[in-house]
């Protein structure tokens, strides 16, 4: 679940950008989110401790948007991602199997939300549901989803070379799960 929500940083660390207060402590994480992902995939795979990831919950969760004052488009798919965040914390210390299922849905929605959003305007919704099952962005996403899935099943355990192969999947080499790219 944390390579879904790290697929999807790049649509959190762009709408975060552009709010005027800082919702990470940079103390704790010099550079902001990027720590904090950092943060959850060491708590939750290589030094898993429950007080630790309650904090790290908490952290994630501080950077929510306020859906109640921000109708901008941004918000959206950042709350998705910080979504995906907390439910794989989470599940470190509360394994409940239909969580992976539900964020893995979730993350497609963020995609087919997007795909509306910018391409659904004056199209029926059975004209939507084929520009959903013919868009790359929606290939990709399934691609990605069950690339992770058969390295996850393949692994005894995950080891520290499995994680980082998980990451930079992930990463996409810096383009999020709708496309958004910050180089």
């Amino acid at each position: 679940m944390l390579s879904l929500a790290e697929r999807a940083l790049p649509n959190a660390l762009l709408y975060l950008a552009q709010g005027e207060q800082q919702v990470v402590d940079i103390s704790v994480y010099p550079r902001g989110l990027l720590d904090l992902m950092n943060a959850s995939w060491d708590q939750l795979i290589r030094d898993p401790n429950e007080e630790n990831m309650i904090e790290l919950l908490d952290d994630v969760l501080a950077c929510l948007p306020d859906f109640e004052n921000d109708d901008s488009y941004g918000a959206l798919p950042t709350g998705d991602c910080l979504w995906l965040w907390e439910q794989a914390l989470v599940s470190g210390f509360n394994h409940d199997r239909k969580r992976a299922l539900e964020a893995s849905q979730r993350s497609i929605e963020s995609i087919t939300q997007f795909i509306e959003f910018s391409e659904g305007e004056g199209l029926s919704e059975n004209q939507l549901i084929k520009r959903f099952d013919s868009h790359d962005l929606v290939k990709r996403e399934f691609s990605f989803q069950q690339e992770l899935s058969d390295s996850l099943r393949s692994a005894d355990k995950p080891k520290e070379t499995l994680i980082e192969e998980l990451r930079s999947l992930a990463q996409d080499e810096g383009v999020s799960n709708i496309g958004i790219a910050l180089d």
